[in-house]
């Protein structure tokens, strides 16, 4: 893998049907194991247990990846991208589960990883839930996702870890009890610029 222009900006914009193609390019490039730690909970459920191996081997043409991909645009939910010219790099989504609760959900490039997009999607996403009044985000991680769970935790030290059932943890978040710290330490300008 190439490592990823640093010098370059980042610009992150909200997604339109017109970004499908560019986000579906974007996970071309990720490996099996970021797809699967994006998709796990989308892309299996207890019954599918046996079919995780033959799913992840092709998963992109799973039909989560292509669900993910035709909803983005849809106005009941809130989905960011990060894009480096022409190309996205990373996306976050507050996908709607009931009248108070969304679903938060993230994929960044690998080459992009560890580098604080994840961070700075958590941080704008987090201030979408406050704005929309709503009073707990959800996620669904594998087990072994560490990286995940010390965002969350960065985030929100209250998220509740529920025990792992067929290798996926729930994560309860309650928007009042985000760090506006944590969330303040990730900014992008006026034009959507974001700046390491």
């Amino acid at each position: 893998m190439t490592p990823p222009p640093l010098f370059e900006p980042i610009y992150l914009r909200k997604a339109t049907i017109s970004a499908r193609p560019a986000l579906r390019a974007m996970l071309t490039r990720c490996t099996d194991t970021t797809l699967r730690e994006r998709f796990w909970a989308t892309a299996t459920t207890a019954a599918e247990d046996d079919a995780l191996t033959e799913l992840v081997g092709d998963m992109r043409m799973i039909t989560a990846v292509e669900v993910y991909i035709d909803t983005i645009s849809h106005d009941d939910q809130a989905t960011v991208l990060a894009w480096q010219g022409d190309r996205v790099v990373a996306a976050g989504s507050l996908l709607p589960v009931c009248a108070l609760t969304a679903e938060i959900a993230l994929i960044v490039e690998d080459t992009w990883q560890a580098k604080g997009l994840g961070s700075l999607l958590v941080a704008l996403l987090a201030e979408i839930a406050t704005q929309a009044r709503l009073e707990f985000l959800c996620a669904y991680l594998g087990a072994d996702n560490i990286r995940a769970r010390q965002l969350i935790t960065r985030f929100c030290p209250e998220a509740r870890f529920l025990a792992p059932d067929n290798g996926v943890v729930d994560v309860v978040i309650p928007v009042r009890d985000i760090s506006p710290t944590a969330c303040g330490q990730h900014q992008i300008d006026s034009t959507g610029r974001w700046s390491q």
